[in-house]
């Protein structure tokens, strides 16, 4: 039996990888660089733009906005090749996603900022860190602006959906993110 045919028309989607059996999809911060720099390929090489991603150690969380059908493409590329490499580098047999990634497209601005505040809040919920900026693995705290280590990441559009400019983004992505 085939699988059921993915929501791929452009748009904005939540999307989730992870490894298979609860595995450590990664094993530490060179893992997680080797995966971020696919993803900047791969954002390039589709024209994707990503409004957020959070890595966590057995699966990775992002928002993408996809301007055409090439997801199911793109997540191929990304994740294809990151297996590769993850297996290569640990002596590791075996598929290391489990089944085919999990998305969801985003119709409006509700879910939008739904989506967003449960990616960024992830790590905060799985017990890593106490604020969603202070995960390292997280673009939010370069959404806030208090870091720039995801200079590709545009949240522009979840700053607009909650009306702030950019002297209030900040305040207003932390207020987001909090219970």
């Amino acid at each position: 039996m085939g699988h059921i045919p993915r929501d791929a028309a452009p748009g904005i989607h939540h999307v989730t990888v992870g490894a298979t059996g609860g595995e450590p999809y990664y094993l530490d911060g060179p893992d997680r660089l080797v995966w971020t720099r696919r993803l900047i390929r791969t954002l390039d090489r589709f024209g994707w733009t990503c409004i957020t991603l959070c890595q966590l150690t057995t699966h990775v969380h992002a928002i993408f906005d996809i301007p055409d059908e090439s997801m199911p493409r793109g997540m191929h590329y990304l994740n294809s090749f990151y297996g590769t490499y993850f297996n290569e580098t640990n002596e590791r047999r075996g598929t290391l996603v489990r089944s085919r990634y999990w998305s969801k497209r985003i119709v409006d601005d509700e879910q939008l900022l739904a989506a967003f505040r449960y990616v960024v809040r992830n790590p905060v919920r799985a017990g890593l860190c106490a604020r969603a900026e202070d995960w390292p693995w997280s673009s939010f705290a370069t959404s806030c602006g208090v870091a720039q280590t995801f200079p590709f990441v545009d949240a522009s559009i979840v700053i607009g959906t909650l009306g702030a400019t950019r002297a209030n983004a900040s305040r207003r992505l932390r207020a987001l993110a909090r219970d």
